[in-house]
């Protein structure tokens, strides 16, 4: 395992080299064009919805106003580097970022042709900050945005977010008002409300239907909110795009490259992995019209507070999210079969801890630890500070001896109660006597078995990843160029090229890099020997072909 992190690491090293390279001489990533969108000939097909929300550089100093402003050449150039052709702007994070987003930001994306829209927080997030310099009055959004997309084309639309937990102040009454307001000045803009699946229903769209031009879902496996599961992104996806159609509203889909609140972690690279390709399988399918990473990170370093394991990088995780409660009863578990050594003495030293909120009572959660189906252990979820990690040896003679086979279990459990709220426990570091435990460091995660009888108890062994917000970008950059690639040859290419495109595409959406370096290799031999194509074109994909082939090298 340390070998692998350490080549892990050396892999990743090159490729900061690599891209900082591309920085400085951009003809090592377009073969001597700038901007590989730009060679296409002419006329090229509409770019694809690829988007990406938040996650704005800063500048690394104060100007003289104190602030430190959004970054504008350094996001735009990691922008183009990721195939974005849909930019999200949240005005949030600083009184300067309206001013900034006139300014510098939508000329430079207009110049970059990158389309922007104008990400706004709903009073539910206007708490402790607010959007400057209108906060709440979203009539005044509406109209001064309308008025900044006069002058500039690209400035497609407003995003509101969590537009569905603030029913009571979106009236269709008040978002009529915003609309008129906006669309009084320039009758283009659209309006997307953000909205969670577990809102999207018929009576809901009966009443606002006439004031949407279309809906970004995020996904957070519905009503068990979590990034770590991706099973039902595709049925929910489908689900909600057939709801829509029916309405004639296009949906753009939000897939976590970040934190979500109230979870044990950041998604991993193979969580974003997942949910990027079943994306692509559903904008390749036209279910939805477009894919959005959220909160996608663009400068590289680690997360250090996601380095929460006792020991190590890795420890085994039971998470109950917000949303549906389990009942008494109700648990999840991590379980392995162990076979007691001959000693007859039999002891574990294993560590612990709880994350719970303060409305967390006690009694309502317990940890334990099983022999066989016998509770041997069993504590308060409540006893101990939050997230600290505590040791317990316990004395499992009277449990084993005698034995030659049993299960070791910990488990997460609700003892009483039924009210709804968020929390997770860890196990690391276990060290038996007199028996052996497969991984007992939670440090690969594979020798535990997860089970649990209600799904809001979600099991998994959680391994810090130090380079994950670089493992994120690549992965990114790897679909959203592919994808790109595909468009343009299924767009404008002869169709033996067109079912090639497409044989690549699938191959990335299986997840089977071997297959899709075949597939690049044949497509790239094929343009090389087609005579039909513009030089120019067959030259730019030619390049591209040779920059996934190198992300995929580095990154596979």
């Amino acid at each position: 395992m340390a070998h692998s992190r350490k080549l892990s690491c050396i892999a990743l090293m090159l490729l900061l080299l690599i891209l900082c390279a591309a920085t400085l001489h951009p003809n090592l990533w377009t073969g001597g064009t700038t901007n590989p969108m730009t060679a296409l000939a002419h006329p090229s097909p509409p770019s694809p919805f690829l988007g990406d929300y938040a996650g704005e550089l800063r500048e690394p100093r104060p100007r003289k106003d104190g602030v430190r402003h959004v970054d504008t050449p350094r996001l735009i150039q990691k922008l183009k580097e990721l195939g974005v052709t849909h930019y999200f702007y949240l005005i949030w994070h600083a009184p300067t970022d309206w001013d900034d987003l006139r300014h510098e930001f939508l000329p430079a994306a207009r110049q970059a042709g990158i389309d922007v829209w104008v990400y706004l927080v709903p009073p539910s997030e206007s708490r402790r900050i607010q959007s400057e310099p209108f906060g709440t009055d979203y009539v005044a959004w509406f109209r001064a945005i309308g008025s900044l997309s006069r002058h500039y084309a690209n400035l497609k639309g407003i995003v509101m977010d969590d537009f569905n937990h603030n029913l009571s102040f979106f009236t269709p009454e008040y978002v009529s008002r915003m609309k008129q307001a906006g669309k009084k000045i320039n009758p283009d803009l659209l309006f997307y409300p953000q909205i969670y699946y577990t809102a999207l229903h018929s009576h809901f769209l009966k009443k606002y239907r006439s004031l949407f031009d279309g809906v970004v879902m995020t996904f957070r496996d519905g009503k068990y909110r979590n990034t770590q599961r991706t099973r039902d992104l595709e049925d929910q996806a489908s689900k909600a795009s057939r709801l829509l159609n029916r309405e004639g509203l296009p949906l753009i889909l939000m897939v976590h490259a970040s934190k979500l609140s109230a979870t044990p972690s950041h998604p991993s690279a193979r969580y974003v992995d997942r949910s990027l390709r079943a994306g692509l399988r559903q904008l390749h399918h036209g279910n939805i019209q477009g894919l959005v990473t959220y909160v996608l990170h663009k400068e590289w370093f680690p997360e250090r507070r996601d380095r929460t394991a006792y020991s190590g990088y890795g420890y085994g995780s039971l998470f109950i999210p917000s949303g549906p409660s389990p009942a008494p009863g109700d648990k999840g578990e991590i379980r392995q079969r162990i076979r007691p050594g001959p000693s007859g003495e039999y002891r574990l030293r294993f560590h612990h801890m709880s994350v719970y909120p303060r409305n967390l009572r006690k009694g309502e959660y317990v940890k334990q630890l099983l022999i066989g189906n016998r509770v041997v252990w069993e504590e308060d979820v409540r006893a101990g500070r939050v997230e600290e990690w505590k040791r317990k040896t316990l004395n499992l003679t009277p449990h084993l001896r005698g034995k030659k086979k049993t299960s070791l279990t910990m488990r997460l459990v609700r003892k009483q109660g039924k009210s709804p709220t968020w929390l997770y426990i860890g196990f690391d570091r276990l060290d038996p006597l007199g028996f052996q435990l497969t991984h007992a460091d939670f440090e690969e995660p594979s020798g535990w078995s997860y089970r649990s009888n209600h799904p809001a108890v979600i099991g998994e062994t959680l391994i810090y990843d130090p380079n994950r917000r670089l493992r994120v970008y690549l992965i990114t950059m790897m679909m959203y160029h592919t994808f790109h690639l595909y468009h343009q040859i299924s767009s404008s290419g002869p169709p033996p090229l067109q079912g090639m495109a497409d044989s690549m595409l699938q191959s990335v959406i299986g997840g089977r890099t071997q297959h899709v370096c075949r597939d690049l290799e044949l497509l790239k031999k094929a343009l090389e020997q087609d005579d039909t194509l513009p030089s120019s074109q067959r030259e730019t994909w030619i390049n591209q072909i040779d920059r996934l082939d190198r992300i995929l090298t580095i990154n596979p």
